[in-house]
């Protein structure tokens, strides 16, 4: 008789965290899964995920990955005193976006308590999280790495390794959602441009994704401006803000200039005083056309 396949946890059922779990019960992996609110888990319990009564079941499995909405989610839950409960040989997988203090102050906390630790933040829509294409940014020890390194395999398209210090992984996402912010202003100031002239943005987007800007951000953002499309958000205004706030933060740590960054923070001010916080982070688009006379 075969022996029972070993289960793994997951932890944080948001939009991205379902999808992901979904993934791996899907792959035919025996899935306990937690989270402080219950819907998630029934759906996935449907699909043949393992519901936890508490924390300390997913611990018990001494794999787990997480994806929680904010640094101090995950500081919420995997507290010292949950760390020092877990059992000998756990490692938590931790695939949210931290800054990159909270990823150093996790990954000693993590240690303190003899518990494995990677950061493993990912580029990618929960859509994308559905079909296992993620791009995931990986750093830790390579033994904990290597280990946790079958689950991204199906969860992603593309495993990034950044090293062995987790919070370079989170710099290089934060990195990343620095990178889409201008994309996104900068798109926003263009079809400005045109719409001051009549003239199709449509077509200069499928232009500009078609020939300079190939890809996700540029197609798919670019038609949200175009459109004025920004319900049902991918990502919010609000957590974009947050995200510009951690690459400031992330500068200002390490002594890097970002000559940009205080429009920046005051175009999504802006943007949140005009109620956009829950649409598309791309409706920041929409202060620019606020203050255009055309």
């Amino acid at each position: 008789m075969a022996a029972e396949q070993a289960a793994i946890g997951f932890v944080g059922l948001g939009t991205m965290g379902e999808a992901m779990a979904g993934v791996l019960v899907d792959a035919g992996h025996r899935v306990v899964v937690w989270n402080r609110s219950p819907d998630a888990v029934t759906r996935l319990a449907q699909k043949g995920a393992i519901p936890a009564k508490t924390l300390a079941d997913v611990l018990d499995t001494t794999l787990v990955f997480s994806m929680l909405a904010a640094e101090q989610a995950v500081e919420d839950v995997f507290t010292r005193e949950v760390l020092a409960a877990a059992p000998h040989g756990t490692l938590h997988v931790n695939m949210a976006t931290v800054s990159a203090d909270a990823g150093t102050s996790l990954a000693q906390a993590h240690a303190d308590a003899g518990v494995g630790y990677v950061a493993a933040p990912v580029l990618g829509r929960s859509t994308v999280a559905a079909a296992g294409a993620l791009s995931i940014l990986v750093a830790g020890e390579a033994a904990s790495v290597d280990r946790a390194m079958p689950y991204f395999e199906q969860l992603g398209r593309r495993i990034w390794d950044f090293g062995s210090t987790p919070s370079d992984a989170n710099v290089v996402k934060i990195g990343m959602n620095y990178l889409i912010i201008h994309a996104l202003q900068a798109m926003s100031e263009s079809v400005a441009i045109l719409e001051s002239r009549g003239i199709d943005t449509g077509r200069f987007v499928e232009l500009a994704s078609d020939s300079l800007f190939p890809g996700p951000v540029y197609s798919g953002y670019g038609a949200e401006i175009s459109e004025r499309r920004y319900l049902p958000a991918g990502f919010t205004t609000e957590l974009g803000f947050k995200d510009l706030r951690l690459a400031i933060d992330a500068a200002a740590e390490s002594g890097a200039a970002l000559p940009t960054a205080g429009v920046l923070r005051e175009v999504f001010g802006a943007a949140l005083a005009e109620g956009l916080a829950q649409s598309d982070w791309a409706s920041i688009a929409e202060v620019t056309r606020s203050r255009s006379t055309y």
